[in-house]
């Protein structure tokens, strides 16, 4: 008898283990599934970056929030702002942003390769002890990279590419590597913000 109820209780915990088995793969393709629908038509994306460089006498904080919208599957244009200010010694440099940018994803995946380009019209204002200048300018970065979903709504990406700032005559460029994040906001959840 104890033989047959320890058969039993085996038998129960194999039918447990690939009931568990069976639900883990259903979830794992329902998460799929509703990850198809991050970078669709009518999704938006809302994010950017935060930069904070410090040393001795010297300190930078840049922030660059973003929002685009998907105008097809898997490609979003939208607009940027760049907040970002130095301090070296007694100079100070100020600049501020706004433009516009263009992202595509490849895949359906967790792990997303993507192109991105941006261009953005700044000022910029240094300001030393014995002087102060402002001059307007323009600069753009046209990057690949990718944006890894650490949830069902949210990305951290990382971006490599070249970036080139041109104020009056003088430019300059090189290569620059961006990390940010992004929350997606899908097409029926900014609806229900509208009241529709």
């Amino acid at each position: 008898m104890k033989f047959i109820f320890l058969s039993f209780l085996d038998l129960c915990n194999q039918k447990l283990s690939d009931m568990r088995k069976i639900l883990l793969s259903l979830a794992l393709v329902l998460s799929f599934a509703y990850a198809q629908a991050q970078t669709e038509k009518g999704d938006w994306m809302v994010g950017g970056g935060f930069q904070l460089n410090t040393s001795d006498d010297n300190t930078q904080i840049a922030l660059t929030p973003n929002a685009g919208l998907f105008v097809i599957n898997n490609l979003a244009v939208g607009g940027n702002l760049v907040f970002d200010y130095s301090k070296d010694g007694n100079n100070k440099i100020t600049e501020f942003g706004i433009g516009h940018f263009v992202r595509y994803y490849f895949t359906k995946a967790n792990v997303r390769p993507i192109l991105h380009a941006n261009l953005n019209f700044t000022s910029l204002r240094i300001k030393a002890p014995s002087f102060s200048n402002t001059e307007n300018g323009l600069n753009y970065f046209l990057a690949g990279g990718a944006a890894i979903f650490i949830s069902d709504q949210v990305s951290i990406d990382g971006l490599m590419g070249y970036a080139h700032s041109k104020y009056g005559s003088s430019g300059n460029g090189g290569f620059a590597l961006i990390i940010g994040f992004q929350v997606y906001l899908l097409k029926r959840q900014m609806d229900k913000v509208r009241g529709r």
